[in-house]
């Protein structure tokens, strides 16, 4: 075995791990070179191997079944000992390297073998994209510098892929690192938002003295922008905590829904009674469904207020729940203003969301509805157009069994 190492063993080994490769799922890219190699040559096996410490295992074939062999009776072994050359053996029989080797004389019976050694741009050979035939043969010096091209696409597709992931892992950890700092700046502001409101709320109250109508109007602009803020950042505090385990900490009981909807109409009434006029209808027939009240309101309130901001003067919101089929229930919050384009409805659950108009400081709080609602198992979704208003909605399983309702918290 040590006459069938290269010089740069450990290196190689190493080069090979880092492309994170080994023991992968099948992939197209990898598997179209495999079968066009095979094309070329017309050959009924065509193999990508890589060369680990004791195994050749093959991330792409075509004509063989088995998924790895030993490395001390790989061809392969001896292709990587010479990576600036393609290893062809014309006839197994006649070469004293390979016509006693298992894969000759057994299962594949390989009478004839071409390998293109896989080079990185470092010049470590990993493996091979190797022809075999069960006859002796030879390639055309087309043939051979096909071969050799494909190789090349091979290291590239390698390449590819281990860039790509990296770059996912960096991006992942530049999004985790904006995430805390928005999360810790999120907490430095909820203070002096929270001095504000309760200055402003004096202000409006007298406290400070008689105040004219056209700075009252002034100071209530000024409310209902600070309460924007603020919901704003406790949005995005909230989506931190969801991050960690509070969503396994729910507390489970049977929903009043129109506690929830009262609740939550009586929350927005700042904005509401400027704008529109709410209602809501609870069918009769409503199965029980258990959940975290306080949360599930919170979603409600959140779609209830996104509903009220873009709504036209005069328009009505209505507040909807409805039985699913027999398994759920259908909670809708349907407003007449400006609707949605389709890349609008696509993200408008997503993360940290930026847009004009519905989505303008909606984002964070619809994404922690979306969050809100899977952790009670549930579905969220809108549908809107352009003319005809939006209809926000959300699904949450109905509670089989009353003795049910401590074991959800298992596994939630």
């Amino acid at each position: 075995m040590a006459s069938t190492l290269p010089y740069n063993e450990l290196q190689r080994l190493a080069a090979l791990r880092q492309y994170q490769i080994l023991d992968t799922a099948r992939e197209v890219a990898f598997d179209d070179l495999t079968r066009l190699a095979a094309q070329i040559c017309n050959t009924p096996i065509a193999l990508i191997t890589l060369v680990d410490e004791y195994r050749q295992w093959f991330k792409a074939k075509i004509g063989l079944d088995v998924d790895s062999t030993l490395r001390k009776v790989s061809f392969c072994t001896h292709a990587i000992l010479q990576p600036n050359d393609i290893l062809i053996v014309p006839d197994t029989w006649l070469d004293s390297r390979f016509a006693t080797n298992p894969l000759v004389t057994s299962a594949p019976h390989i009478r004839f073998y071409a390998g293109a050694p896989l080079i990185t741009p470092e010049g470590y050979a990993l493996g091979t994209l190797c022809v075999i035939d069960r006859v002796p043969r030879e390639l055309s010096l087309e043939q051979v510098e096909a071969l050799r091209a494909l190789s090349h696409q091979v290291i590239a597709q390698l390449e590819l892929r281990r860039n790509t992931d990296i770059l996912t892992r960096i991006s992942t950890l530049n999004r985790q690192q904006i995430e805390d700092l928005i999360c810790a700046f999120s907490h430095d502001l909820r203070t002096p938002l929270l001095g504000t409101r309760s200055i402003l709320r004096s202000m409006l109250g007298g406290a400070f003295g008689p105040i004219s109508d056209l700075l009252r109007d002034v100071l209530e602009d000024y409310c209902q922008t600070n309460e924007d803020l603020l919901k704003l950042v406790e949005a995005l505090i909230d989506i931190s905590r969801y991050k960690t385990n509070v969503a396994q900490n729910l507390n489970w009981e049977i929903l009043n829904w129109e506690k929830i909807f009262v609740g939550a109409i009586a929350e927005s009434h700042i904005i509401a009674k400027q704008k529109c006029e709410i209602t809501y209808n609870i069918s009769p027939s409503l199965p029980i469904v258990c959940g975290d009240e306080i949360e599930i309101q919170r979603v409600v309130e959140n779609l209830l207020d996104n509903a009220i901001k873009v709504s036209f003067a005069d328009k009505q919101v209505i507040l909807d729940i409805v039985p699913l089929g027999v398994n759920e229930v259908k909670i809708s919050v349907r407003d007449k203003g400006q609707g949605m384009t389709p890349q609008e409805r696509e993200r408008v659950f997503h993360r940290l969301t930026q847009g004009r108009g519905r989505l303008s400081r909606s984002g964070p709080a619809l994404y922690l509805c979306r969050q809100i609602v899977e952790a009670h198992r549930g579905n969220i979704g809108v549908e809107s157009n352009l003319d005809g208003g939006s209809t926000f909605w959300f699904t949450l399983p109905v509670t089989e069994e009353r003795s049910r309702l401590e074991g959800r918290n298992s596994f939630i």
